[in-house]
């Protein structure tokens, strides 16, 4: 008889652990507290527009990805159209000065130089290192046999463990210095997550997934099925059922209890630690992790459709903005906004979608969260500040607004239970780059954890290596060896 394992949440991470159970003869159940997959990695229909609220790059868009390879295990990208990407982003600052983050690395040396002569040479460093990454691809699994290969894109990593805005601070021009930390800059993240980013867009292996993220996890969800796997849904999780220190079950919210021989959490960190397992299984990385690294900020993401064909502009961009507003402590002076007229399936004929992500504090919004009245019209201030920037930038787009959607971190966590609305856990900083195993638990057997939590740098990716992870260590421990198949 083959030993049940039980996943808890739907995201591309229990997708993933619940492919590979399946595929290696375990029996799985997967538990998704809402009504349909995909955890972070969903959309949301709004009058004939689709708006998205993951899918920028996949990671392993090309066949010459190692990533490709278990994309296709677990059936997500086959017959998918990629789109490749020319620049990352483009910046406007306050000035109407423009710059553009080229994936090419010649094309962004050239538009550096054009801007800051004077740093040839660090500009010359930069672009090179970035070839190193496009030839040496980071291996999913970090085995020995792949540790070998791709040791020179792993000592990049190490070069550039800083953050964006101090690797700037080498550039002695002030006006490369501000647009290079405004078309790169994710806080503390290492400045080497984004120019290995700007890598595999030159190398076509971080290309966008037409149909975007409702399109990308239902094949998955197919997938998991024909395997022979189940998915509960509206199935929300509120306890992990412990005997002799072995996770042997789970108890959701209507009472109900599922028994199983390996229980792997998909699910928020922090609630699967210190509310399912009332923080009785920790050791010093876990407490080091919740107490000290650093979030993926917590967001508002403004969705718009709008009335207008855009599709001759650029599809990412992070401009100065000439009415600048606040959102609790934070005053906003820049929007980061995206254009999906790439992807003619997220609007009508003639029409286009718009979304922004801002970031915002956290408690900010929880103070909101019991205050309805003020919550939503906080949320409406919000928007028409947004739609009144952008109207400065194409005149005549207030009236094109045919749909506004404004998500915030209490929307996050609604759906998702992310902790403090986080939208990919860790940020890949100094000290979470150091990380040890946060998949296991100390003093807790037949129990394993998987996403983003365990794997800081968040993003698609991890979520898929880390559920092939825990089904090859399950595999392992039942001396059983571990295959993989493609559909």
């Amino acid at each position: 008889m083959s030993k049940k394992i039980l996943v808890i949440g739907g995201g591309i991470a229990g997708l993933s652990a619940g492919c590979y159970a399946q595929m290696n003869g375990y029996d799985s159940e997967i538990f998704e507290m809402n009504a349909i997959a995909g955890g972070l990695c969903t959309g949301w229909k709004r009058q004939g527009y689709t708006f998205d609220g993951c899918l920028h790059w996949l990671v392993g868009s090309h066949p010459s990805s190692s990533y490709y390879a278990l994309w296709e295990e677990i059936g997500a990208v086959q017959g998918k159209k990629m789109v490749t990407y020319d620049y990352f982003t483009k910046v406007i600052d306050e000035a109407g000065r423009t710059f553009t983050v080229y994936t090419d690395p010649d094309r962004f040396r050239e538009e550096m130089l054009t801007i800051a002569p004077e740093d040839k040479k660090q500009i010359k460093r930069i672009v090179k290192d970035i070839k190193v990454l496009m030839k040496n691809e980071m291996p999913p699994e970090f085995t020995f046999r792949d540790m070998i290969p791709a040791l020179r894109s792993i000592l990049m990593i190490y070069k550039y463990r800083q953050p964006i805005r101090e690797l700037a601070e080498k550039f002695t021009n002030p006006v490369l210095r501000e647009f290079f930390i405004n078309g790169l800059d994710w806080g503390e993240t290492c400045s080497a997550f984004l120019l290995w980013t700007l890598a595999l867009m030159a190398s076509k292996k971080a290309g966008y997934p037409v149909g975007g993220s409702l399109e990308f996890v239902e094949p998955i969800v197919g997938r998991y099925h024909k395997l022979g796997g189940s998915i509960h849904y509206k199935s929300k999780v509120t306890g992990i059922l412990v005997e002799h220190d072995r996770a042997v079950g789970i108890r959701l919210s209507d009472g109900s209890e599922y028994r199983g021989d390996v229980i792997i959490s998909a699910a928020d960190g922090h609630t699967t630690i210190f509310n399912w397992l009332q923080g009785k299984y920790t050791s010093q990385a876990v407490v080091e992790a919740y107490s000290s690294y650093i979030l993926f900020p917590p967001l508002v993401y403004v969705s718009l459709g709008v009335d207008g064909d855009y599709s001759q502009e650029p599809c990412n961009q992070n401009i100065a903005i000439k009415r600048p507003f606040s959102i609790g402590p934070d005053e906003i002076r820049y929007l980061y906004y995206r254009i999906y007229n790439m992807d003619p399936t997220m609007a009508p004929p003639g029409k286009t979608v718009f979304t922004l992500m801002i970031t915002t504090n956290f408690d900010y919004w929880q103070a909101l969260k019991n205050n309805r009245k003020a919550y939503v019209a906080e949320k409406k201030r919000i928007a028409d500040a947004v739609i009144d920037n952008l109207n400065e930038l194409y005149p005549g787009f207030t009236n094109q607004v045919e749909v506004v959607d404004v998500a915030t971190p209490n929307t996050f966590v609604r759906y998702t239970g992310n902790w403090k609305g986080s939208y990919e856990g860790w940020l890949m900083d100094r000290k979470s780059m150091r990380q040890r195993n946060l998949m296991t638990l100390p003093g807790l057997s037949n129990f394993y954890m998987v996403g983003h939590w365990v794997a800081p740098g968040g993003g698609l990716p991890s979520g898929l290596i880390t559920g092939r992870m825990a089904v090859k260590k399950i595999c392992k421990k039942d001396r059983k060896k571990f295959v993989t198949s493609k559909p």
